[in-house]
């Protein structure tokens, strides 16, 4: 499954490497963009001439256009929240949960642009578009929209100059935004022959999260 495959790859860098990714986030944003930039122009190319990857490589640019990657960085972020804080993987993911979720911001981006034009390409052929469809795309455009400040704020030199409590109620809308996700893939999932390794795979790490989450803020 590409999502586990993806979570524990960027779980084992996330851990192996907080440092360089704090100290040069600048050269992992770009290498995010390109991979970004490369998996658009593939699925422009694939809509327009089909023209498609195969083995390891189609399997690879599968896992970032169906934002099974991003999705991977965000349960890092989400958790890093939620996990016990004196615990040594929290204490690293922590220190790199901004860099963590710019980049998951920048990996879900082409999703977001192809699916969108494909319901346009749909629309403008003629081809019928199912209600759960729209659902799922409205729910997704939703998210995205929600994500942007998230991710701008996100950056150390724009925090830098908001005022904190300010910086605070933007980044309160990280929760909305957690729950739409789980919401658009749950209609994905169920738009299709049901897979139920994945919709329970998803549940446990999205439910997973507020229950851990509720249960802290309980605490304090």
């Amino acid at each position: 499954m590409h999502l586990i495959y993806s979570l524990i790859i960027v779980l084992a860098l996330s851990l192996i490497l907080p440092t360089a990714i704090r100290k040069y986030s600048k050269v992992f944003y770009g290498l995010a963009t390109v991979i970004g930039i490369l998996v658009t122009v593939y699925e422009i190319l694939r809509l327009t001439n089909g023209y498609k990857l195969e083995g390891f490589i189609g399997a690879l640019e599968k896992a970032f256009m169906r934002g099974n990657v991003a999705i991977a960085f965000f349960v890092l972020v989400m958790f890093a929240g939620a996990l016990n804080k004196k615990l040594n993987i929290t204490k690293k993911l922590i220190s790199i949960r901004a860099e963590l979720a710019i980049l998951g911001s920048i990996l879900i981006t082409p999703h977001c642009i192809m699916y969108f034009v494909r319901f346009i390409n749909k629309f403008m052929l003629g081809k019928p578009i199912k209600f759960l469809y729209v659902t799922y795309l409205i729910i997704g455009l939703i998210a995205f929209f929600i994500m942007i400040p998230l991710c701008v704020t996100s950056f150390k030199k724009v925090r830098r100059k908001m005022d904190f409590k300010k910086w605070k109620k933007i980044q309160r809308f990280a929760y909305p935004f957690y729950f739409l996700v789980y919401v658009h893939i749950m209609i994905a999932l169920f738009n299709h022959k049901l897979d139920w390794i994945k919709i329970i795979t998803y549940t446990v790490l999205f439910v997973g999260y507020f229950i851990l989450k509720i249960l802290n803020e309980n605490k304090n």
